[in-house]
């Protein structure tokens, strides 16, 4: 707009003419079509005036007041121009308005002029002859009289009435009145410049091409500096309590900050800062989400915590531990920061078919993808670095295929297989898959220890010696636990029975349920003897969990170990059946049958027999079945193939010397047996003619858990790790060193940790180029407890397995 409008006329077609309130300039609507009744914009129309001093022109003035502008305008009726002596007659009251009406459009383009009623000069009669006869209807302006015009240089006229009832302007056309003649002042040829769309756009693609250019010529001495400014930013902050990281160690009240930044590329990032205060003085940490590997629900029957894992925490054993005052904060935190690691890694969706899977203690699953160089001899990548995100669910065990097929077993020992999902619980939204998201549930059974003396006078009573252990305990007594003050698991359990005696502890019970022993702790069992001098009596109450993950259930029967066999893609004889082989928590052997790809939870059980009850079982990639009964032994199950799939028989394996196994896990060719004494055993003499072995021989001790890949890679979870700063149990670890002509390996490579129960590589079949050269540099020795060569067992002779039909 050029300001307010003194008046407004509409003529035809709907245009607009009016005379600006501040500089009484006559303005043109320009842009006013059926469409856009509004317009765009007020243009100013051009009319010049011959300002020569004597005012000669005055009656040329008037003559040309009233033209139109060559054929852009048309219009009908006639009008005669006065004459000199018409001029001078008597006519209207000086003081009042006088209508003027100036000449129809003539051929040649005649520019508006400004009037001058006050002192009109006269001129030649025959001034009028020099213009046709108009054919079209003319405009017709006032300008009040007794108002005196200044002589200033650009003789600038004051309008004061338009009207534009004759004129019909097409929108489409390009009107010529807004162009300044050359005797014009420059403020009035401003305003008037004729510009053709062809001259603005040539106008336009200039000034775009100057702006191009000049920016290619300063951006180019900064392109090696860092964006400054992020495309966006988002923050979400809270009140958390954080576990101080120096003594006195204890909880403390911070506030926290989540900066998510999405950068110039596209790529999204986050930082969490922690602030706290420090001797009345306000301090901060800082953690890098993409340096995230983990971000792990803490088991705590009082506070809802979690653990951050980075690298060098994991080397630590020291994570940031940050707990909420409800769980709901707590799942909100966890799914929010959760989201945020996986995009800075850009991880989304459901695993690969040969991702590997963990569960801790807590009962939580977690997965990680492996990289190329995870198994490479020569440049491996370190195991603290992987990054493992947590699916939805609760069980104990997980085990994988390489082709998608994944089963798993809660606490209950109900048998789950994966859905293909991803999400659950409380990762929602973003973080979680629409559909394959079913409820589950999990049963878990807490256990505390009545403890007894004998008293020479009463009897058993519950007054010990003052070295004695808590009456009411753990299993290990060194913990107190009595009815009243043991609680759930965590705040998601609720408890689903009362307390009762457990008659099925290893041992046995008499009728009360009490074990005997000569002292604590000692091996216990179930009846009493004269050395007897103490007893305890175990009590178990039930708790119950609701969460929801992409499983679902496979009934009926209840399990306690499953084993899938473990493929390479596009190796040779990878058919499509799946083999899967299970232990029942009762201890028989099954055989799943009709497990494949778009089946993987498949259609029914073959028993396979045996004189009595199993504990672990594992199948290979040549379809060779390892299992380990409950008393200890080991056996081998021959001819299983994809032809018969229960094989034919049982060939007894000796165990290592003096122990007991208690798990097996069998990979390509490698066979490797843990023990109830937390010793890993590697098998020797495997060969496809014998693949029984010859003998056992010694690898480590402090294992918890032995998972074999397709690639006969070895990892465990380890039950004690010391780190720079604490230590941790449960801790995920790797065998590194291992090849062919070495395949017990040679040291180990300490992962995440601790709260760690559970780990399946046997998905795992990214393929690393084999060296036949020696790893050299970049071993991590472990640190489990014995050294990492060779330990051969006293008296352990070549073994002959003795088959047991069944």
């Amino acid at each position: 707009m050029v300001g307010e409008m003194m008046m407004v006329n509409v003529g035809l077609n709907d245009q607009v003419w009016g005379i600006g309130w501040a500089d009484r300039a006559l303005y043109f609507r320009h842009g006013v079509t059926q469409s856009e009744l509004s317009g765009k914009t007020w243009k100013a129309i051009v009319a010049g005036r011959e300002c020569d001093g004597s005012r000669a022109g005055s009656l040329s003035s008037l003559l040309s007041a009233g033209c139109f502008f060559g054929d852009e305008v048309r219009g009908g009726g006639e009008s005669r121009v006065p004459s000199d002596s018409e001029a001078e007659r008597p006519g209207p009251d000086p003081e009042r308005d006088v209508e003027v009406a100036g000449p129809a459009s003539a051929p040649a383009e005649l520019p508006w002029t400004n009037i001058d009623l006050k002192e009109p000069k006269k001129g030649p009669s025959h001034a009028a002859a020099d213009f046709p006869e108009a054919t079209n209807l003319s405009s017709l302006a006032l300008l009040p009289l007794g108002l005196e015009e200044p002589d200033s240089a650009d003789c600038h006229a004051l309008w004061g009435w338009v009207s534009g009832g004759g004129c019909a302007v097409e929108a489409h056309t390009t009107l010529k009145w807004f162009t300044a003649h050359s005797g014009l002042p420059a403020s009035m040829q401003m305003l008037s410049l004729p510009i053709t769309p062809a001259q603005t756009a040539a106008w336009r693609k200039q000034i775009f091409q100057q702006l191009t250019e000049r920016t290619q010529r300063e951006l180019e001495n900064f392109r090696h500096y860092e964006q400054a400014v992020e495309q966006s930013v988002w923050v979400k902050t809270g009140a958390l309590q954080w576990w101080c990281d120096w003594k006195p160690h204890k909880w403390v009240d911070v506030r926290v900050a989540l900066e998510q930044f999405t950068g110039h590329d596209g790529v999204r990032d986050s930082i969490l800062f922690i602030y706290y205060m420090i001797h009345e003085e306000k301090k901060y940490i800082h953690v890098f989400l993409n340096e995230v590997t983990a971000l792990v629900p803490v088991l705590n029957e009082a506070k809802h915590s979690f653990a951050v894992y980075t690298p060098e925490r994991t080397r630590q054993r020291w994570p940031v531990r940050l707990a909420a005052a409800t769980e709901q904060d707590m799942s909100d935190w966890l799914a929010l920061l959760n989201l945020c690691c996986c995009e800075s890694r850009r991880v989304h969706g459901r695993p690969s078919p040969q991702a590997i899977w963990s569960v801790t203690c807590k009962g939580d699953i977690f997965v990680s993808e492996p990289s190329p160089d995870l198994e490479a001899p020569e440049r491996w990548l370190p195991c603290d670095q992987m990054f493992w995100r947590q699916m939805g669910g609760h069980l104990r065990v997980v085990e994988a295929n390489s082709r998608g097929v994944v089963w798993g077993i809660g606490y209950d020992h109900t048998a789950w297989v994966y859905t293909g999902g991803y999400g659950g619980g409380c990762f929602q939204g973003l973080a979680s898959s629409t559909s394959n998201i079913y409820t589950q549930s999990d049963v878990k059974c807490v256990y505390i220890y009545e403890n007894q003396r004998w008293n020479p006078v009463t009897g058993y009573t519950s007054r010990g010696l003052p070295t004695d252990r808590y009456m009411w305990s753990d299993a290990t007594g060194l913990q107190e636990c009595t009815k009243a003050s043991t609680k759930p698991p965590s705040l998601q359990w609720a408890w689903v029975s009362d307390w009762f005696v457990d008659f099925s502890v290893p041992g046995g019970t008499d009728q009360e349920g009490w074990q005997y022993a000569s002292d604590f702790p000692a091996l216990y069992h179930g009846h009493k003897t004269m050395k007897d001098f103490v007893r305890r009596r175990c009590w178990t109450r039930k708790c119950k969990l609701v969460t929801s993950g992409p499983w679902l259930e496979v009934a009926p029967i209840a399990l306690g170990d499953v084993s899938i066999i473990p493929e390479i893609p596009g190796a040779h004889g990878s058919g499509p059946g799946i083999a899967l082989w299970a232990v029942s928590d009762k201890g028989d052997v099954l055989c799943r049958l009709g497990v494949c790809e778009l089946n993987p939870a498949g259609s029914s059980w073959l028993h396979v027999g045996t004189d009595q009850p199993f504990a672990s079982v594992s199948i290979g990639g040549c379809y060779q079945v390892w299992a380990v009964a409950r008393d200890g032994s080991a056996f081998y199950r021959g001819s299983v193939s994809p032809s018969k799939p229960a094989g034919d028989c049982w060939y007894l394996i000796p165990s290592p010397p003096k122990q007991r196994l208690k798990q097996v896990s069998v990979g390509r060719t490698a066979v490797f047996a843990l023990d109830e004494n937390g010793n890993l055993w590697h098998r020797q003499g495997v060969t496809p003619s014998y693949p029984q072995g010859t003998s056992w021989e010694h690898v480590s001790n402090n294992v918890r858990r032995v998972s074999v890949g397709p690639l006969d890679q070895v990892w465990v979870i380890a039950s004690k790790v010391q780190g720079s700063h604490s230590l941790s149990r449960g801790t995920v670890c790797r065998r590194t060193g291992v090849q062919p002509l070495e395949p017990k390996g040679q040291g180990w490579d300490y992962g995440i940790g601790g709260g760690w129960d559970h780990l399946s590589v046997r998905a795992s079949a990214t393929r690393a180029p084999r060296s036949s050269s020696q790893e050299t540099a970049g071993k991590r020795r472990g640190e489990l407890g014995l050294p990492s060569g060779p330990s051969k067992v006293a008296g352990a002779p070549q073994e002959t397995p003795n088959p047991v039909c069944c």
